[in-house]
């Protein structure tokens, strides 16, 4: 386990962070994305300090920044905000790794079962921050993520067809080797179904815009329901706001199913989605339910990457599990 507290000691100060005012520093429990993030409490202040994961960009980094500030700027005050370094630049470099500072979110995450309060203001949140962007930029073209999935679609049909999808008799976990195997079996079930799906939405034009892409509950913070921040935007991507829905409801179904009225009625609160966009949210969804696993024996059989948050791998696997026993009752195969 590498020692982070010189390199991050040094890149405090490169963001004006003196080292006497600093009262403690904690490591903040880890995702599944490689970044690693810590607390940090002055007499005055508390920040999130995070190193991001290999290869990320300086570019994909500012993107992100600018984002996220001209939402700030435009009135979405619970977002994370960046701070600046004495460079000017709101990053530094430091022997190969890229560091930013966030504002710290108070309040709590949310808990299973979430409470419709809770749901109602993250679906908001998707909304406005989808409404509270500068425009342009925008464009209308086809989804990125139809075209995405669209892909490993085919590279797992072809996999499934000439007989080679990875073997799990070896592997050697008992807790996630058969969630895998159902991930595998479902697949080779409704791939001819997901195909044709996806391609009915292949040429379709929406608007596109800065995504969250990967907006999860642990990246909202309540006080009781009250909303009061949203933070991490490191999987942003130019897609239609449908991936955002798409990716929230997934994420906060109940009992494997999604109630998409209620998704639907609280991001037209902040940002009117068109019938298309809803249409798009549901195929995501069916996609992303039916495609998860099959990153998940890739990641886990394929090339063998062990993660240090067991727990949270556990957690995604028996939601995606829930979720693929409800696959045959999913809106998307009657549009």
């Amino acid at each position: 386990m590498p020692n982070h507290f010189p390199a991050m000691m040094r890149v405090l100060a490169a963001f004006k962070i003196q080292t006497a005012t600093i009262r403690n520093t904690a490591e903040c429990e880890g995702g599944l994305s490689g970044a690693k993030a810590w607390k940090v409490e002055t007499h005055q202040n508390s920040f999130c300090l995070k190193l991001m994961p290999p290869d990320f960009s300086v570019n994909r980094l500012l993107a992100i920044h600018q984002a996220a500030g001209q939402r700030r700027t435009n009135g979405m005050s619970y977002l994370a905000g960046y701070l600046s370094a004495a460079s000017g630049e709101t990053y530094v470099e430091l022997d190969g790794g890229l560091w930013e500072l966030q504002t710290w979110m108070d309040g709590q995450p949310p808990s299973v079962p979430y409470s419709a309060p809770q749901k109602k203001a993250m679906f908001r949140a998707i909304g406005e921050f989808h409404a509270r962007h500068e425009r342009p930029p925008a464009e209308t073209a086809v989804s990125p993520g139809i075209a995405r999935r669209i892909e490993l679609c085919e590279k797992w049909r072809l996999k499934y067809e000439k007989h080679l999808f990875p073997s799990l008799h070896h592997y050697g976990d008992p807790q996630w080797k058969p969630m895998l195997e159902q991930c595998l079996d479902s697949f080779a079930h409704y791939h001819a179904r997901l195909g044709a799906l996806l391609l009915s939405c292949e040429h379709e034009m929406y608007v596109l815009e800065d995504c969250i892409a990967d907006p999860r509950p642990e990246n909202f913070r309540f006080d009781a329901d009250q909303l009061t921040g949203l933070f991490d935007l490191g999987s942003m991507r130019w897609d239609n706001i449908a991936l955002d829905v798409s990716r929230l409801a997934g994420e906060v179904s109940d009992d494997g199913e999604v109630d998409w009225d209620f998704a639907f009625q609280a991001v037209n609160s902040t940002r009117r989605l068109t019938p298309s966009e809803e249409r798009l949210a549901k195929v995501l969804d069916a996609a992303n339910v039916l495609l998860t696993g099959l990153n998940w024996v890739q990641w886990l059989v394929e090339e063998g990457i062990s993660f240090a948050n067991c727990n949270h791998v556990s957690m995604r696997l028996t939601h995606l599990l829930a979720r693929l026993e409800k696959i045959e009752k999913h809106p998307a195969w009657k549009l």
